[in-house]
């Protein structure tokens, strides 16, 4: 199998805080744009806030019938995981304030790895970028209220126009964004 390196690979990308002080960095241009929340956690509480946000995050599934049809219900009121005890240790020993810092820094950095919270496309980034922070019908108004913004990253990546629309589309449908409506 060839390998493949991928040398200029974030180069194309824009990576902001969901903050008003970020929308000088945006572009006056079309492309797609992501909001994943960014795992953001108080550096002198780590171990426990990222345990209670795999507590939160995780969920059950389970197989039911009713009226002789068959489905799948999400079940979040299912037992909660918590950290390995393992890795609780890890994070607990991350004691000195430098390494809390860079080991923040770093699970901000890697807020990429989660499932989008939504994606989008847009005729001019910056400015949906202000909308989703000021208009009522913004993603932050709708579904982004239980955390303050600057929790949020926007990821966004120029594009030409003609094409944008049709790379939100599969990318919705590849990614399945928990706060996208559209699925295809």
């Amino acid at each position: 199998m060839e390998e493949t390196v991928h040398d200029k690979f974030f180069d194309n990308f824009i990576v902001v805080t969901a903050t008003i002080s970020a929308t000088d960095v945006l572009p006056e241009k079309a492309g797609i744009y992501a909001i994943y929340h960014a795992f953001d956690f108080l550096e002198s509480n780590l171990s426990d806030y990222i345990d209670a946000r795999i507590k939160n995050t995780v969920f059950k599934t389970k197989f039911s019938e009713e009226d002789n049809r068959s489905k799948f219900i999400v079940d979040t009121c299912g037992e909660s995981v918590g950290l390995s005890q393992k890795m609780d240790q890890f994070i607990k020993a991350v004691s000195q304030p430098k390494e809390r810092r860079i080991l923040k820094n770093l699970l901000i950095s890697c807020s990429i790895f989660q499932r989008p919270d939504y994606i989008g496309t847009a005729n001019n980034l910056r400015d949906r970028f202000i909308q989703h922070l000021e208009r009522d019908d913004g993603f932050f108004s709708k579904y982004g209220s239980s955390r303050p913004s600057d929790e949020f990253l926007f990821i966004c990546f120029p594009c030409p126009k003609n094409i944008s629309r049709e790379l939100e589309s599969l990318l919705i449908q590849l990614c399945q964004p928990k706060f996208n409506t559209q699925r295809s």
